[in-house]
């Protein structure tokens, strides 16, 4: 059964101008690497009904529109469509190839429309030259593209259109051709524009879903890559929806719990991490469904160790900007926190006898005197100094005297009460900070306590070293800061050393000043006599 030439070709170009119209509509959503693709293959859709509309005019407009330039445009949409797929399988754009069947096309069919009459020869030129196009993009399909099932459907359409031109321009040569006309119905007429009117269809479909199925490779490959890295940081990386439901989770977080990621995936938060930790980060995590990003830190015992963590909660918003969920990040930083920690011990620890440094004796005392002031309480500082250490530092070295410092402070320490502090002021001075003392006799009795425990030597290999100790003890009143405390005690040392050391004395008071315009500070270092 033979087609309506006619009505075949206003069909296909009603057919391509709408899949061209819809291409335009859909290449917006595509990404810019197969934006160039899909602007090619759009171009040559829209050229397709233009050609097509014109070569249905014919007879009724000149035949250099209706046979030349008609065909010219066809040709034209075709190397479009060719260079659609060059582009797509990645080879460099040539312009030569769409220009060169163009303009073959043009010359063959002006030769044989007005030089040499001949529509046989026009009908087999144009077709087979087309024909070639097409076979080109079949060639590039096949040898350059990649393997996706996809491209089946591009290349049946193109293969098909193009063994149909080429039959079409053999067949022409076949007795009686020249007097058919081209609108002439006959088998290969019918097949040639039945083919050319579903190829628009066929193969823009077959090139989405080419474009398509790279796209979701890609963004495989990307959730892939995103996957490895998220996996290979030393962080904590997941989503939880609304219902607080694990939707993602990164492998570094499965190691942690000693589980297997794709477990983590689907169930509660509480029922993950445990509930105390859930609760702790309670707020923290409906602040992230209010749609704010929250930064904060937090810690807790896990695996039998205490653990400190920096995290953060980002809000996941959908088009409509409702949180549908929110990322999580966390870092341990126990390692760090650890490491500030010890920082902070060691800027308030003496090093050599692991008593707490002059710093941290002043903030103690500092604090002390603020809480004896609201309470009514009594704070009390004993100042102490080694007897005889100087000649045992210059007669033996200063590893000597270091061993015998911190054996001394060993004692201090050891005789004190749980809450009292034990300083090193420098030297060989030492102080301490007794709170909610009853009385100087309290005080009195602690000092006396720490002279018997020097009475013993203090034994360095092969050395048996006699020490003593002298010490300045004062109590606080009402309106007497902790400069001047310290002052006191140091007066009452000075005065213990004059006695001949190896004793207790207690500085004589002086009257609080009512309004001191600035700390006199304590002496920091002195030159007393062995």
């Amino acid at each position: 059964m033979a087609l309506d030439i006619r009505s075949t070709i206003v069909i296909a170009a009603i057919l391509a101008l709408i899949i061209g119209i819809s291409l335009r509509f859909v290449l917006r959503d595509y990404p810019a690497p197969l934006r160039a693709s899909l602007r090619l293959w759009m171009s040559g859709t829209l050229l397709l009904p233009t050609g097509w509309m014109v070569y249905a005019l014919r007879d009724a407009i000149p035949d250099v529109l209706s046979i030349v330039v008609a065909n010219g445009l066809l040709g034209l949409a075709f190397a479009r469509l060719v260079e659609a797929v060059r582009s797509f399988a990645g080879l460099p754009r040539r312009r030569l190839l769409s220009l060169l069947p163009v303009l073959l096309i043009l010359a063959c069919e002006t030769a044989f429309t007005y030089i040499e009459p001949s529509h046989r020869l026009g009908a087999a030129s144009v077709s087979a030259i087309i024909g070639l196009q097409l076979a080109i993009a079949v060639w590039v399909l096949i040898v350059h593209g990649e393997r996706m099932r996809s491209r089946l459907l591009t290349v049946i359409a193109f293969a098909a259109l193009s063994a149909a031109l080429l039959l079409r321009a053999a067949s022409t040569f076949v007795p009686g051709f020249e007097n058919s006309g081209p609108f002439a119905p006959g088998f290969m007429q019918s097949i040639a524009f039945g083919l050319g009117a579903a190829f628009p269809m066929a193969a823009s479909l077959g090139f989405l879903l080419m474009c398509n199925e790279r796209l979701t490779r890609s963004l495989a490959q990307k959730e892939k890559h995103l996957r490895a890295i998220a996996d290979n940081l030393p962080a904590v990386v997941a989503y939880i929806d609304t219902d607080e439901r694990f939707t993602f989770a990164n492998s570094y977080f499965a190691r942690m719990l000693g589980v297997d990621a794709r477990w983590i995936v689907g169930r509660r938060l509480s029922d993950v991490v445990g509930r105390t930790f859930c609760d702790a980060l309670k707020s923290h995590m409906a602040a992230a469904r209010r749609g704010e990003t929250v930064t904060f830190e937090t810690e807790c015992d896990f695996r039998d160790e205490h653990r400190y963590f920096e995290a953060a909660c980002v809000p996941d918003f959908d088009a409509r900007r409702a949180v549908r969920g929110f990322f999580v990040l966390i870092f341990e930083v126990s390692r760090l926190e650890r490491a500030k920690q010890q920082l902070a011990r060691l800027a308030q620890t003496d090093p050599l006898t692991g008593l707490a440094n002059r710093k941290k004796f002043g903030e103690a005392l500092a604090g002390a005197l603020a809480r004896a002031e609201r309470s009514g309480d009594a704070v009390g500082v004993l100042y102490v100094d080694v007897d005889r250490f100087k000649p045992i530092n210059d007669t033996y070295g200063h590893a000597v005297g270091d061993a015998v410092l911190c054996e001394f402070a060993r004692r201090l320490q050891a005789d004190l009460r749980a809450g009292d502090l034990a300083a090193r002021m420098g030297g060989d001075e030492f102080a301490i900070l007794v709170e909610n003392v009853e009385s100087m006799d309290a005080l009195e009795a602690i000092a006396t306590k720490l002279l018997a425990a020097f009475e013993r030597d203090i034994v360095v290999d092969p050395l048996a070293l006699t020490v003593g100790a002298s010490i300045g003890i004062a109590l606080s009143r009402r309106g007497l800061g902790a400069d001047a405390l310290l002052r006191e005690a140091d007066a009452g040392l000075y005065e213990a050393k004059l006695a001949g050391r190896n004793t207790v004395r207690i500085a004589r008071r002086a009257p609080v000043p009512e309004a001191p315009r600035a700390p006199i500070p304590f002496r920091t270092g002195r030159h007393r006599s062995p």
